[in-house]
């Protein structure tokens, strides 16, 4: 049940309104999510043991209808001290992402920043990997197969995942309608946890290993975050 402390206490933000999720690089750990930044969905280290070791993360920001082209000029301006660099496009599962590369200097030496950026729906979807600049060759191979992977798919994968859902829906609903409280305080009873949330969590950890844990965390967030918002989770 480990995951589960990973998601209490947590911060309500805006849910985008769609499940994306990755492959991350094989033996590479979740990073401590209270280090997350704003909009972060995930990330994960090579190592825990270095000062400064290789990363990679999800991150969304709600841009409305703002055009890649458009984003991308943003971000040229924002780096313009970082030696920004355009790499061309990159096929992902998503459809095409366009990949740039960003030196940084700061105490630890150069740091090298790679990002996947798409535009879906709304959202500019930044997949990011940085490393020391001397790292970079023995780390691009992973972190390029990893924002290839890349994909919006949906969280309904199998019809008993469906009806597991169906089920704490219908619950949570419920529970909501029927006793005192705001929904962050009343997700985190005992009562909700311990007898829809906690064997909900339970189920996605053992009987969905095959997805990988970066497919099962983030599912897990989004399911508890759409529940927060009291919003459908959607049928993509």
């Amino acid at each position: 049940m480990k995951w589960l402390f990973f998601l209490l206490p947590f911060c309500l933000l805006a849910q985008e309104p769609f499940f994306a999720h990755f492959d991350a690089p094989e033996g590479w750990q979740i990073a401590d999510p209270s280090k997350y930044g704003r909009g972060v969905k995930i990330g994960f280290i090579a190592s825990k043991r270095k000062i400064f070791t290789p990363s990679i993360t999800l991150t969304f920001e709600k841009v409305g209808k703002t055009s890649l082209e458009e984003y991308l000029k943003v971000i040229e301006k924002q780096n313009r001290k970082n030696n920004y660099t355009e790499l061309g496009s990159l096929q992902t599962k998503n459809g095409l992402a366009h990949l740039i590369q960003l030196d940084i200097k700061n105490q630890w030496g150069v740091i090298r920043v790679l990002q996947a950026i798409s535009i879906y729906e709304g959202y500019a979807m930044i997949h990011a990997a940085s490393m020391l600049k001397e790292e970079f060759l023995s780390v691009h191979k992973e972190l390029l197969a990893s924002f290839k992977s890349l994909e919006v798919s949906p969280i309904w994968s199998d019809p008993l995942l469906e009806k597991k859902l169906e089920s704490l829906t219908k619950c949570w609903k419920k529970y909501c309608a029927t006793s005192k409280g705001d929904r962050k305080t009343l997700f985190a009873t005992p009562f909700f946890q311990n007898n829809q949330w906690k064997p909900f969590v339970n189920y996605v950890e053992k009987e969905l290993k095959l997805k990988g844990n970066c497919w099962q965390l983030l599912a897990i967030k989004y399911i508890q975050q759409s529940l927060l918002e009291s919003e459908p989770i959607h049928k993509l």
